[in-house]
């Protein structure tokens, strides 16, 4: 499997301040840590290089090219953890963790929907339910994605996470028994519909029956005192 590669740069200063100047220069403060080092190493990596990688979902098993301004050094690695500003649409921060090609690694990957169900043909509606599955396997066995075909499903039907295509040496750790996709009648929805329309018409006839009893004929006045 073909590893994407990231340059990272070592960084001295930490703190928010430091940060905040980091982000203003477009890069993104970042960390990585595995239990094979007896420190951490502090970094820091071009905003653009990391969103391209994130962007195109290559983010599985990465080779860090880590550069401490003298020497450079490979490192693999995966990304563990992305903080967002979603108002700023901005990364904060990111973490890799140090990997080695003996080492099971524990983490989440997408699910690549495939093929266009024939109940969606008939009328149906696709409703997806899960989008990621926990997997565990070696690095070198690391899945960009998992696969759950969808082109057999009628309506009334699903797909379960036991049903997906799982690559050799791969053991997914979600139950099996989770549905990850269904194709269901568009009656159901056309009946949530429906019902609110019914209601909306109950509260409005409520309201016209409120106004029509209000349109009485006023008192007569009060006889004058002679």
């Amino acid at each position: 499997m073909k590893k994407p590669k990231l340059k990272v740069e070592l960084r001295d200063n930490t703190g928010k301040e430091s940060s905040k100047k980091f982000r203003r220069e477009g890069m993104v403060p970042g960390v990585l840590y595995s239990p094979h080092d007896k420190e951490n190493l502090i970094l820091k990596v071009m905003t653009i290089d990391l969103s391209k990688l994130l962007s195109a979902k290559a983010h599985g098993l990465i080779d860090l090219e880590i550069n401490d301004g003298e020497t450079k050094v490979s490192r693999l690695a995966i990304i563990k953890d992305v903080q967002y500003n979603w108002l700023k649409k901005q990364i904060v921060h990111v973490d890799f963790y140090g990997v080695t090609l003996k080492e099971k690694l524990t983490l989440e990957v997408d699910i690549e929907l495939i093929g266009e169900p024939i109940g969606i043909k008939e009328g149906g509606i696709l409703q997806v339910e899960l989008r990621k599955v926990e997997i565990e396997c070696l690095p070198s066995q690391m899945p960009d994605s998992l696969k759950a075909d969808l082109s057999s499903l009628n309506i009334g039907e699903h797909i379960s996470v036991g049903e997906m295509e799982i690559p050799e040496g791969v053991e997914v750790l979600t139950d099996p028994d989770r549905i990850v996709a269904a194709v269901v009648h568009p009656t159901k929805i056309e009946e949530v519909v429906e019902e609110e329309e019914e209601v909306a018409e109950g509260v409005e006839g409520a309201k016209g029956e409120e106004k029509a009893e209000t349109k009485e004929k006023p008192p007569s006045p009060a006889p004058k005192k002679e």
